[in-house]
């Protein structure tokens, strides 16, 4: 049996607790609630509260930290250091100045260490329809968010960093090439990116965000040798275009068919898929398996889009 803690706020606690009850030969020993400081944590059982990582470290093997915050990273690194599994999101990872170390203090302790998704999206369905990834010549990928009174404006880098999950799913290769700008309309942050990002295996990915769209759009395209898929990830349409190169067919070499593609639970598939490489005694990820690719991805595109940024008045 696998002792887990998890550590967050009570939404994010509460949501990995029912994804857990799925999962055989798992048992939470602690629920951990992170104060609004975020400097300490509060025993959701007991009301107890900690500011020392070092208590808590021995009461499980794997600890699932859903947010970031001072006690967080603190207990990020504490964990690793004893050797513990260590299962975390993006916010708990950009907070460290080199992004590197918690990966060097996982290598050092023979544990695993895996970077959560942002859950904002699943294309597990789009995932099936392509049988080869390496077939991907061309992505596009447009995500236009509707500026409202309730909504002023996204979050552009956590928009981003939802997409690039989207595409390093798509896409194992590593990027060889960032081209990025970005505008400020409204506020100091940048509520429109464009960014252009070629791979080493050919593959090339044109990419559109905006935060303040007359409606909203998040599609996805892809090219591939023979056919192209167009995926709109809101209403989840899903349509292929077969591109025929049989030159005795008489009718259009190009038809159309829609598919109707079912999406699995996010958060479930990516701890089942974490607690099975513990099973499995693996220890050794690459960049793509471990998910922090994405990140690292995403922060490049940010430093390139903060470099050209355009304010307009």
């Amino acid at each position: 049996m696998t002792k887990v803690v998890i550590t967050g706020t009570i939404p994010a606690v509460n949501r990995h607790s029912n994804a857990l009850d799925k999962i055989e030969d798992i048992q939470i020993t602690g629920r951990w609630i992170l104060s609004g400081s975020r400097n300490k944590i509060t025993d959701a059982e007991t009301g107890k509260t900690y500011s020392d990582p070092e208590l808590i470290t021995n009461q499980a093997d794997v600890f699932i930290i859903t947010e970031g915050g001072s006690f967080c990273n603190r207990l990020a690194v504490t964990a690793l250091r004893k050797a513990r599994h260590v299962y975390l999101y993006p916010s708990v990872f950009r907070a460290f100045n080199d992004n590197y170390f918690l990966i060097k203090l996982a290598r050092e302790a023979n544990v695993i260490l895996k970077c959560g998704e942002t859950g904002q999206t699943g294309i597990s369905g789009i995932m099936d329809a392509i049988t080869d990834t390496d077939e991907i010549n061309l992505i596009e990928l447009q995500h236009y968010t509707k500026i409202s009174s309730l909504n002023l404006p996204v979050a552009v880098p956590d928009v981003l960093l939802g997409d690039i999950e989207i595409i390093s799913k798509l896409i194992r290769a590593r990027s060889t090439s960032i081209k990025a700008k970005g505008l400020c309309m409204i506020s100091s942050d940048p509520e429109l990116i464009s960014a252009r990002i070629d791979f080493d295996n050919g593959c090339t990915v044109n990419y559109s965000c905006n935060s303040v769209a007359p409606q909203n759009e998040h599609t996805i395209s892809i090219v591939l040798k023979n056919r192209i898929l167009k995926y709109n990830l809101l209403s989840g349409e899903f349509t292929r275009w077969n591109i025929q190169y049989n030159a005795n067919i008489k009718e259009s070499p190009i038809f159309i068919e829609n598919i109707q593609v079912n999406q699995s639970d996010n958060l479930l598939t990516g701890l089942s898929a974490f607690f099975n490489l513990i099973r499995s005694g693996t220890t050794f990820l690459s960049m793509h398996d471990n998910g922090f690719e994405p990140v690292m991805l995403t922060d490049r595109i940010l430093e390139k889009v903060m470099k050209t940024l355009v304010y307009c008045a």
